[in-house]
């Protein structure tokens, strides 16, 4: 189940009038890692999440180029790499004669954007100029933005790109891009059109100006300069003041933003008139020694003073926060820690923003607000808070203004951090991967997965979990499920001793516990991620004195009470202790993307652990003083006596933390083993280990 219960607070935001319209997807061609991308955006907070260089700001950096008014420049960097080989291709089919196809073959950057809307609306506004249909029932409009080859520049596109003179071979995709590359600047050009969709021939141009009146975007940057004194932080708060006034000053007549801003600069102009009569005085004053250096000789003009303040550049340069104090003692804003300094910072661009789209008219257009990492300086619980409190400014700022019109913005906020991905639902994440191309081509590209079309997701669960736990999973290379606190302290101590070094790989290291693990398969299978999960075989059979099977060692058992061994292999047959042992020395432990350990006799031995405990002194029985038999069920007994009275995290802790040099328990090594040579989309072969070392978060 996806859709989980809405709390109280939550369900009484959602009764107020739902959004006229709202950006429903957005559709990015060949642009950089997004060669082919969709993405359903939630009608308030859609968060973006995956790990560096994934795609994440390149989706707001989309509408940003396309909206901009200035002439609209790609380079051939720009394009996704796994395009460029279209490039020759398009070549090809030009040195053939078809400059149709050769035309069609050539790469576009495009930009697509599907509208949901009401069918109730009562005007249509700006949104007039995308809506090409006739038909009363459809309530979808669609906008795409290209950055294509100008009509009839197909020649001078391709001019000098030729076969090699002495044994005609076709150039190669360097030589092609090394031609053309210069070329795309200069002869590809921005278009704009509306599109049917019901009908994709039916197509009408709209103008730049449509375009940017129907959609506004804003981007919130993560702020980078806050702790750096050289940076001059004030003036980040400056330039908002200003980027305030100007709203104000673009705000309709008789509100209370337009009053404001004409008081300021009436003050302003007074100051300046009283100011430069000063001035003027003092230039009186200069003129005599000015003639004494022959100035303003026999044809120059006098000269006299003339004082002008900008209201702005008052605002911009010399408006700074400060922090009440006490006996009349203020504090500046570099006295604030930085946490605070930048939520005040975002919260006053945020109302920046919405200031200047509402100063565009009753019927503005859409509001997309791009919000890359709030998490900068902010401490956990507050980055908590901002993602949760953020669609409650879409009715706090027009109350600020008294405005009786509702504010629709919907707001796309790329994170790293746990805190803000988990405390978002479900159905609002958009998970970045960065996959390999297909087949011979060169290059990546990223897709964008839906955590709502994942299918089998105890969505509840997980999202509490993830809530709970402060889980990075979301962020990680590959994961690590454990048991317990013994496996939870003991994975990274074992990786710090593996003989082989291992590469820096982020690895999200979860406690799940065997009852769960199972329930996390359907999202590690969805994101792709490979992972490793360690559990306990949990052997039980008939005990004396119980009616029921109970623990027992594992050579006397018939079967197993875990549930992530029971969901892996359901037939009842298979869970029989002595066949699991089998089954671990083939592929059967492997999913796809998932690896299944569990406790193996050590190399060269037949008794085997029941649990990490008793795995650990079999593979180590000096830690406890013991002298193996060799006999499996004896010393499947001994290694059981000698923990049964030890506590989990004491143990744990002795030789994570105190003692070192013991042999990691095979069955583990194994799985660290295959997990740190697999590769995303495939199993990997057996044997041999990489020369790298493992970051384990």
């Amino acid at each position: 189940m996806l859709q989980q219960a809405a709390p109280a607070d939550r369900r009484e935001k959602q009764e107020k009038p739902s959004a006229p319209m709202r950006v429903s997807r957005v559709s990015v061609r060949n642009f950089r890692l997004l060669r082919k991308v969709d993405i359903d955006l939630d009608c308030q907070t859609t968060v973006l999440v995956g790990r560096n260089n994934s795609g994440k700001t390149t989706l707001g950096e989309t509408f940003t180029r396309f909206l901009q008014p200035s002439r609209l420049s790609f380079i051939a960097a720009d394009f996704s790499t796994e395009s460029y080989v279209d490039f020759r291709d398009a070549w090809l089919a030009y040195d053939a004669g078809e400059k149709g196809n050769a035309r069609a073959l050539l790469p576009t950057i495009s930009l697509t954007v599907e509208i949901s809307y009401s069918k109730d609306i009562s005007e249509y506004g700006p949104l007039a100029a995308a809506i090409v249909d006739l038909d009363p029932d459809c309530t979808v409009a669609t906008v795409r933005f290209a950055y294509s080859l100008e009509g009839g520049r197909l020649d001078d596109f391709f001019e000098g790109v030729v076969r090699d003179p002495q044994t005609g071979a076709a150039p190669s995709v360097e030589a092609v891009l090394s031609a053309i590359g210069e070329r795309v600047p200069k002869l590809f050009e921005r278009s704009i059109i509306a599109i049917d969709p019901n009908d994709m021939s039916n197509t009408r141009e709209i103008t730049l100006a449509e375009a940017r009146s129907l959609l506004s975007v804003h981007f919130l940057r993560a702020q980078r300069g806050l702790d750096d004194e050289k940076e001059r932080p004030k003036d980040l708060i400056g330039k908002v003041f200003q980027d305030l006034f100007d709203a104000a000053s673009n705000a309709d007549d008789g509100s209370a933003q337009r009053a404001t801003a004409n008081a300021l600069t009436e003050a302003v102009s007074e100051i300046e008139e009283e100011l430069g009569a000063r001035v003027g005085s003092m230039m009186v004053d200069i003129i005599p020694a000015l003639k004494s250096f022959g100035y303003p000789g026999l044809t120059d003009p006098g000269i006299e003073a003339a004082t002008t303040l900008d209201v702005e550049r008052l605002l911009a340069d010399h408006t700074s926060i400060r922090y009440q104090g006490v006996a009349g003692i203020s504090f500046p804003e570099s006295y604030s820690g930085l946490g605070s300094r930048n939520l005040i910072l975002m919260l006053l661009t945020l109302l920046s923003h919405y200031r200047d789209y509402a100063s565009r008219g009753n019927m503005p257009g859409l509001h997309l607000v791009f919000i890359e990492e709030p998490e900068a300086h902010l401490h956990p619980q507050m980055q908590e808070v901002f993602i949760e409190q953020l669609s409650s400014i879409a009715d706090l700022f027009p109350a600020l203004d008294a405005r009786a019109h509702h504010w629709w913005p919907q707001f796309a906020v790329s994170t790293h951090s746990s805190h803000v991905a988990n405390r978002a639902d479900f159905s609002s994440i958009r998970y970045f991967r960065v996959e390999k191309a297909e087949g011979s081509a060169q290059g990546r590209h990223a897709d964008v997965l839906d955590l709502s079309e994942a299918r089998g997701l105890n969505a509840e669960f997980l999202h509490q979990y993830l809530t709970l736990t402060r889980s990075d999973l979301f962020f990680a290379d590959k994961a690590i499920l454990v048991e317990g606190t013994s496996e939870r302290l003991m994975v990274p101590a074992a990786i710090r001793n593996s003989e082989h070094k291992l590469g820096s790989q982020y690895v999200a290291l979860m406690e799940v516990g065997g009852a769960y693990a199972h329930l996390f398969f359907p999202l590690l299978d969805f994101l792709g991620l490979p992972a490793l999960i360690i559990t306990d075989i949990d052997s039980i059979g008939p005990v004396e004195g119980k009616t029921r099977n109970a623990a027992t060692i594992v050579h006397e058992g018939v079967s197993t009470s875990n549930a992530t061994i029971k969901a892996w292999f359901p037939s009842e047959e298979a869970q029989a202790p002595t066949t699991l042992l089998a089954i671990a020395e083939s592929g059967e432990i492997i999913r796809g993307n998932r690896y299944l350990a569990f406790q193996v006799p050590e190399a060269g031995a037949e008794a085997c652990g029941r649990t990490f405990e008793d795995a650990f002194v079999l593979a180590n029985p000096s830690s406890a003083g013991l002298t193996l038999t060799g006999d499996a069920k004896q010393d499947e007994n001994l290694a059981r006596d000698a923990v049964i009275d030890k506590k989990k995290s004491d143990f744990a802790l002795r030789f994570a933390v105190e003692e070192t040099g013991w042999q990691t328990p095979r069955y583990i090594q194994r799985g660290l083993d295959w997990l740190l040579e697999h590769a995303e989309g495939e199993v990997p072969e057996s044997g041999g280990a990489l020369d790298r070392k493992v970051v384990v978060r």
